[in-house]
């Protein structure tokens, strides 16, 4: 899989990206807001490397790897089942890391849009998910542009966690998210 926009392209993830994947998650600029919020060691990091060529051999797709000229970061899509998004219904949840070098340049609005917009005109999923902490402003600041809204929170060893929901209408369209009228259960704190 290869998705392209005016500045970056993006590629199915492989074993050549274990190197630039374990480079960012080394980093706590970019691990703070994720899992424990601490940079992950090289064993931990090759299982997630692990997981994601999994992921990508079971269901045709996963990870992208971001490159403008050198690899910049990556978009993380992963099928989550119903009790796992928390909101009732399976959902693809979208991530993404773009390495500090790159901040400021619209790379994260472009690559996710380029994504988000992929996924839905292939038909992997008519759910999309995003969990962030409402403290990292960069990321809310990208799910809004998406069209992301707003269903949930919840605590998690304790630090707080938004879940941002995007359905797709049909045909690639989108349509923000309204938990009561796209029946994904009620909006909870849990």
């Amino acid at each position: 899989m290869l998705i392209t926009t005016d500045r970056l392209t993006l590629h199915a993830w492989s074993e050549e990206f274990f190197e630039d994947l374990f480079a960012l998650a080394r980093l706590p600029e970019i691990t703070r807001y994720v899992r424990h919020g601490r940079p992950w060691s090289r064993d931990y990091t090759m299982s997630r490397h692990q997981s994601t060529l999994a992921h990508w051999a079971e269901h045709g797709f996963g990870w992208l790897a971001v490159r403008d000229s050198s690899f910049t970061g990556l978009v993380s899509l992963v099928r989550r089942t119903a009790w796992e998004t928390g909101l009732g219904v399976p959902a693809v949840e979208m991530g993404w890391w773009i390495a500090p070098s790159a901040w400021g340049k619209g790379y994260a609005t472009e690559a996710t849009t380029a994504v988000r917009d992929h996924v839905f005109k292939q038909g992997f999923t008519d759910t999309l998910l995003a969990v962030y902490e409402p403290v990292n402003s960069a990321s809310e600041r990208v799910v809004t542009k998406l069209g992301f809204a707003t269903h949930s929170e919840y605590e998690q060893e304790g630090r707080t966690f938004r879940r941002a929901v995007l359905r797709s209408v049909g045909n690639g369209c989108r349509d923000v998210a309204d938990p009561a009228v796209h029946g994904l259960g009620k909006p909870r704190v849990v």
